[in-house]
């Protein structure tokens, strides 16, 4: 079966927002059996959405868009799919009852126009949103499949976990999909495609490898008719891998840098402390938002703006001054283990990530020249907490 994405709303053709939606549908959909053969963002302007439409059901054997779900006048899939297909739209006395009563809830009154998030087509079956006010459809129409779901993505994950991803199991005759992701660090893509080639190109379990900011991530999926079996055609070869680079693997699944380093330090009763340059508070976000933040975490030391940072200039900052700044966190919370992100070095746009600890020092190294300062932020502090997991992990500290 091939299918196409349509991701709907003026945002995503102003790139006022990132269409992350479309790519995770399309993985999902890779462990079916379906194949995406297209992908396309439309505006909100119901002549170019009901075109769209058509267009995929002319070519596709399933089309699936996601936005447009929402009760103002510029939510227009509804209206679009109506036209693609030719059938009026309705409301449907039982979800208007749901919306009701799921405004009753939060002790409000609806608003008339959310009667068209109640509305269906002769075709559509309403698929259940348990996180918002917008059901999707599900149109089944000449031996062709329309999937309507919501824009917000936690909402659109929730939706195809919940329905939407066990019924295309069950219409490609894929069975249970199993997944499972492996997250690496210290190794490039190309390398770890030479490394693994043999395992890459099978159809069941298909391996899929994707460059992160924090790593590079393994994504196994396996088929099978129940979740026992599609697992354990995935076991095998997580276990060649594991093999071959078990070392660079830090973390599985919904595992994060931060989450595992936190479990690491309070695994040997440590506390940590940092000093942020070029992070500007990120790295502590990270730590600050774990459950067991308190377990571990003394705080952080985040410098006021401009170049000087705990008595330095940026392009005064080496390994040994990132070592020296490391040492001044832990010292000065009364931590462990200190960590420091220098400031960028605006010669060369080096930053150094200094850990200290007891065991011992380590100089890890990154380079983010100051074009896009969020950029910096965002991408130093991953570096950081990356650089101290594997450091945690060697033992190197």
């Amino acid at each position: 079966m091939n299918a196409e994405i349509l991701a709907v709303g003026h945002e995503l053709l102003m790139g006022e927002i990132v269409d992350t939606n479309s790519s995770y549908i399309a993985q999902q959909l890779s462990g079916t059996g379906i194949t995406v053969r297209w992908m396309s963002h439309i505006g909100d302007n119901i002549d170019h959405l009901s075109d769209a439409f058509k267009r995929g059901l002319e070519r596709s054997d399933v089309v699936i868009s996601t936005g447009g779900l929402g009760p103002t006048s510029d939510d227009l899939t509804r209206e679009a799919v109506s036209n693609a297909v030719g059938e009026e739209m309705k409301v449907d006395p039982d979800i208007l009852s749901w919306l009701e009563d799921v405004f009753a809830r939060r002790g409000m009154e609806m608003p008339p126009t959310n009667i068209k998030q109640a509305t269906l087509i002769p075709s559509a079956t309403s698929i259940p949103n348990p996180n918002g006010t917008a059901p999707g459809w599900w149109v089944e129409k000449d031996g062709k499949h329309i999937v309507i779901m919501p824009g917000p993505p936690r909402e659109l994950k929730e939706v195809w976990e919940a329905t939407v991803g066990p019924r295309f199991g069950e219409i490609s005759g894929s069975g249970v999909t199993a997944t499972r992701t492996l997250k690496t660090h210290g190794l490039s893509e190309g390398g770890i495609d030479e490394i693994l080639s043999d395992l890459f190109g099978q159809e069941n379990p298909y391996l899929g490898i994707y460059a992160h900011a924090e790593g590079i991530h393994l994504r196994m999926i396996g088929r099978a008719p129940d979740q026992e079996a599609a697992e354990k055609v995935i076991e095998p070869v997580e276990a060649e891998i594991r093999r071959r680079i078990g070392e660079s693997v830090w973390g599985t699944d919904d595992d994060t840098p931060a989450g595992r380093a936190a479990s690491i330090l309070i695994e040997r009763n440590q506390t940590l402390a940092v000093v942020e340059g070029a992070s500007s508070g990120a790295l502590a976000s990270m730590l600050h938002v774990l459950p067991e933040w308190e377990d571990f975490f003394r705080g952080a030391l985040v410098p006021g703006s401009g170049p000087v940072h705990a008595g330095h200039e940026p392009a005064s900052i080496d390994a040994d001054g990132a070592l020296t700044l490391a040492q001044l966190a832990r010292e000065t919370l009364s931590a462990d283990v200190g960590v420091s992100v220098t400031p960028v070095n605006l010669d060369d746009g080096n930053v150094y990530i200094g850990m200290v600890s007891d065991s011992g020092t380590h100089v890890a190294q990154g380079r983010f020249p100051r074009r896009n300062p969020q950029w910096v932020i965002q991408r130093s502090a991953t570096t950081a907490i990356v650089q101290l997991l594997a450091a945690l992990s060697a033992e190197r500290i």
